[in-house]
């Protein structure tokens, strides 16, 4: 006589529910993980967009200085032949020599601008009676949770 362990009635009904649960761990996990992912990816992304648009903000606020100054060369944050400001030199251009001014629209000190004086730029007439052509490299950046330099040009005649 068979006993009610020895029925196999209902025993595909466990067997499956446990592979179901098991298999809506995974996709579960997965799913996880992947969402973790693309927080960090936004937040990065966040981080990245907010420090390009500081650095450019500094950069248009020296040039808007630039703009409004009748010699704009005196400034204290211009110098001139400023070469190139990349990865190897820029603790010197801003740190050691410091010329870099804060910018008004960061409270910290994170945010700085720097401009370069290029000269009159190849091409240009050097007529007597005409204003002349000045060329100026400025120089935003921005140092909050990572770094970003932007570089724009800027040519002015006076």
């Amino acid at each position: 006589m068979p006993g009610p362990l020895r029925n196999q009635n209902g025993y595909f009904l466990i067997v499956s529910t446990l592979m179901l649960l098991a298999l809506l761990t995974i996709i579960s996990i997965a799913a996880s993980s992947t969402a973790r992912t693309e927080v960090q990816i936004a937040g990065n992304d966040l981080i990245y967009q907010r420090n390009l648009y500081l650095a450019e903000g500094a950069a248009m606020e020296a040039v808007d200085q630039l703009q409004n100054d009748p010699d704009p060369r005196g400034l204290p944050f211009v110098e001139s032949g400023l070469k190139v400001i990349n990865d190897d030199n820029f603790w010197v251009d801003w740190e050691v020599n410091s010329q870099a001014v804060t910018t008004t629209m960061d409270s910290g000190t994170k945010t700085r601008f720097r401009a370069g004086y290029e000269g009159t730029p190849a091409g240009y007439s050097l007529g007597m009676g005409k204003s002349r052509v000045h060329g100026f490299a400025v120089y935003g950046r921005t140092e909050k949770q990572g770094v970003t330099t932007i570089k724009v040009g800027y040519r002015r005649a006076f």
